[in-house]
C-alpha cells in the first residue's frame, strides 16, 4: 500500500514540474489576477481533487481552454 502512495505522490510532484500551471492571459483585460481567481475556481470545480493526481492535468487544460498561457 505504501508503494502506491509514493507513486502517486511522485506523480503528481512530476506533472507539477513538466506542466506548470497557466498564469498569464493574452487580453490585457482579462489578464488580472481576480479573472484568473474565478477561472481557477470554475476548473477547481469542474475537476475536483482526486487520488490519482489526473485532475491537475485537467485543470491546466480547463485553464488553457479560457486561454491562459
Amino acid at each position: 500500500m505504501r508503494e502506491g502512495k509514493y507513486f502517486a505522490l511522485t506523480f503528481v510532484l512530476s506533472l507539477v514540474a513538466c506542466g506548470g500551471f497557466p498564469t498569464t492571459h493574452p487580453d490585457p483585460a482579462k489578464n488580472t489576477p481576480k479573472n484568473y481567481q474565478v477561472d481557477m475556481k470554475d476548473c477547481k470545480e469542474a475537476y475536483p481533487e482526486g487520488p490519482d493526481g489526473t485532475y491537475l492535468k485537467r485543470r491546466i487544460s480547463c485553464l488553457e481552454l479560457k486561454g491562459w498561457r
